[in-house]
């Protein structure tokens, strides 16, 4: 007779299917979005937000400190594809959602714009640039560095523009918005949940073309 043992070792089990992998992933957006929606990130307008870096600096830090500490999760990190890791940034085109909230007079112009078409044109290069990773084509690994580079600058300009225009700081005329939407649910969870997940995925690609 044999028995059968199901292990949740994240060095066992598929990258992204890995249970231990799953559960950390639920717990963290768990804890982010009940914070959120209790109004723990709100700030008042024309203040400058400062629980948000906090939060969406956390979970990369923890995960660099994991990756060098982990032998299981060093193991879990060199399973993941560059191609993958490099292929998910194309969601970033999702960003498109702030220069519609300007459009509908929620946002103010800086921060929209900026980080608006920051995060689509970094969705629509890591398309572009999957093909070429996948396929491993000549100069692959400059495709796949460039995606981290663009998806980086932009999370920089629109954290900073996103801090300064919440507290009204990036003002281009009287009147005008500030991004004191950003710090309220549901919009709260880019900079708290996706954007330190994106930043996961740099962190695991820019490690995948290191080992390549």
């Amino acid at each position: 007779m044999t028995t059968q043992t199901t292990n949740t070792d994240l060095t066992e089990s598929g990258p992204f299917r890995s249970p231990t992998f799953i559960g950390i992933t639920l717990a963290w957006f768990a804890v982010v979005m009940g914070l959120s929606i209790n109004g723990y990130f709100e700030t008042p307008d024309g203040v400058l937000p400062i629980k948000m870096p906090i939060f969406f600096m956390i979970p990369p830090i923890f995960f660099v400190l994991a990756l060098t500490m982990s032998r299981s999760v060093a193991n879990w990190a060199d399973k993941i594809d560059v191609t993958t890791a490099t292929s998910l940034q194309s969601w970033r085109v999702m960003g498109f959602t702030f220069l519609i909230l300007w459009a509908l007079g929620e946002l103010p112009l800086v921060f929209a714009l900026l980080s608006g078409f920051g995060d689509v044109a970094t969705g629509v290069y890591a398309a572009f640039a999957t093909v070429k990773v996948g396929e491993r084509k000549a100069s692959w690994q400059v495709s796949a560095r460039r995606v981290i580079y663009i998806g980086s600058v932009d999370f920089a300009v629109a954290v900073g523009t996103g801090l300064l225009s919440a507290a009204g700081y990036l003002k281009l005329y009287e009147g005008e918005v500030s991004a004191h939407l950003m710090t309220a649910f549901p919009m709260v969870m880019f900079p708290v949940f996706v954007v330190p997940a994106f930043i996961i995925l740099h962190i695991l690609a820019w490690r995948g073309i290191s080992k390549a």
